[in-house]
């Protein structure tokens, strides 16, 4: 179904869908698309929503599907796809699609947007028949047929991971054969140790692997296939787990195109960061009077002229930060490192920016700091954004303060500022990437929403850990800890 209210748009989607064989509804709002869901249930699959209508928002359709039919996919379309539709996706949209889309491009994300929609239909019929027995032969030909009409692999294993069944997909995906496969452990078949550790942990009913399947299946690399998986446990009639089903999504050529726009994107932040730091340099040459005097209305053009240059400057930079974690390149060199020398030259770079806002920094480190091993400057980075951040979000006259101290068997870093503080809502997202909290005393506050992903990103490489402690209107702390071993 379309929901879209501008006609234009809307008959050219219309086209589009119709020319690949697929139904189609139309509607012109919210109240208009939920009449036909209401009416005809059974006829909507997929919904392609503005973001942008008038009424109801596209939002409340987006939060009424998620509670009454969470089986529908939701695929957003605006203008920019941009922090609206990054919110649509944290609500339960798929992804968002440019209303300024090429035939093209429209397809890459609508194929996308199916191939999710039927792996997620297809985890559904299997939950339905996983109360089956798996020890015994599965040989009724319905079931059979069931199997071998799914589009993607499926493979079945018992309680010691040997395969039990799998379905025609599977077969040629992995090389299975009845004769050689059924009764040998599925990691002589699946070179996965990822794999491997997902079956593992549905047999033992790991209470973790729930949410992990939950969200965005993870992807998992078998020879030179890429696949995402769903893995559950299979529970017969008492309850107990006899096995698993794993699902497998051949994401391979999404998975290369996602690598050639993420290569794309670094290679556009390289090519923008030299111009950008030069046009920053020009421009306070200009602002600070160098090259002639300036009238007061010139000197504030210029000013914000030179904030928002800096501000292009830290994103291309927060970009390729994270590019480089993704790529698991953020660990350049292991030495020994003394964090009581790092620590207070980056404190010392960050008094500029902590001045200008009018907020106060103090540092405090203990005596006795051992050694740590890690990367300098991954371990700059962590330091610059928590404190970055910290004085962003702490208005005039607040304090930022920052200690180094030992926790048992850890060095520990805290970065406390009386800001405005993270509503509890938030906290457990602040480290996801590009998101922001919205508030109105955010709404001023620049960057990028890499920051902390990039502070999340760095301690992993290095096995630490973070943990927040906010009131709102009282202020943060973010609480880093590093393994000293």
């Amino acid at each position: 179904m379309v929901v879209e209210n501008d006609i234009t748009i809307m008959q050219r989607c219309r086209e589009l869908l119709l020319q690949e064989g697929h139904g189609v509804r139309m509607a012109e709002s919210v109240e208009e698309a939920l009449d036909i869901i209401q009416k005809q249930p059974g006829d909507v699959d997929i919904i392609l929503l503005s973001l942008e209508l008038p009424g109801w928002g596209g939002m409340s359709l987006i939060n009424i599907i998620q509670k009454s039919r969470p089986e529908v996919l939701i695929v957003t379309m605006s203008t920019n796809c941009g922090e609206e539709a990054i919110e649509a996706i944290h609500a339960g949209a798929h992804d968002c699609i440019r209303k300024s889309f090429t035939k093209d491009r429209f397809w890459i994300k609508m194929n996308r947007a199916i191939d999710a929609f039927r792996l997620n239909r297809q985890v559904r019929i299997l939950r339905r028949q996983r109360q089956a027995t798996l020890r015994e032969p599965c040989r009724e030909e319905n079931l059979l047929a069931i199997l071998n009409s799914f589009a993607d692999a499926l493979v079945i294993t018992d309680w010691k991971t040997d395969i039990v069944l799998f379905n025609e997909n599977a077969a040629s995906l992995f090389g299975l054969t009845e004769k050689k496969s059924i009764g040998r452990p599925v990691s002589e078949w699946i070179e996965s140790d990822e794999l491997f550790s997902f079956i593992m942990r549905a047999i033992e009913s790991d209470s973790s692997l729930a949410p992990l399947m939950a969200g965005e299946e993870p992807v998992v690399k078998v020879q030179e296939k890429v696949l995402r998986v769903h893995v559950d446990p299979v529970k017969n009639g008492t309850g107990a787990v006899i096995g698993a089903v794993s699902l497998f999504h051949d994401v391979t050529k999404v998975s290369a195109m996602d690598k050639l726009r993420a290569d794309f994107l670094s290679m556009v932040s390289h090519e923008l960061k030299a111009p950008l730091s030069a046009l920053l340099m020009q421009i306070s040459v200009i602002h600070d009077g160098l090259a002639g005097d300036l009238t007061s209305k010139q000197t504030s053009l210029l000013g914000k002229a030179k904030e928002k240059t800096k501000g292009m400057i830290t994103l291309v930079n927060d970009i390729l930060d994270y590019r480089r974690i993704e790529e698991g390149k953020s660990i350049q060199k292991i030495e020994s490192l003394d964090l009581t020398e790092i620590l207070p030259r980056t404190v010392e770079l960050m008094l500029l920016s902590a001045e200008e806002k009018g907020v106060n920094i103090e540092f405090e480190i203990e005596e006795d700091i051992p050694m740590f091993s890690g990367d300098s400057g991954g371990m700059q980075a962590l330091f610059v954004n928590l404190i970055s951040n910290a004085i962003k979000y702490t208005p005039n006259g607040g304090n930022v303060r920052v200690t180094l101290n030992k926790a048992g068997k850890d060095i520990e870093i805290k970065v406390a500022d009386t800001g405005i503080g993270i509503p509890p809502e938030d906290i457990d997202r602040v480290f996801e990437r590009f998101y922001r909290i919205k508030t109105e005393q955010t709404r001023r506050v620049t960057g990028s929403g890499l920051g902390l992903s990039i502070v999340k990103g760095i301690l992993d490489a290095h096995n630490g850990s973070v943990r927040v402690e906010s009131e709102v209107g009282k202020g943060t702390t973010f609480i880093v800890s590093l393994p000293v071993s």
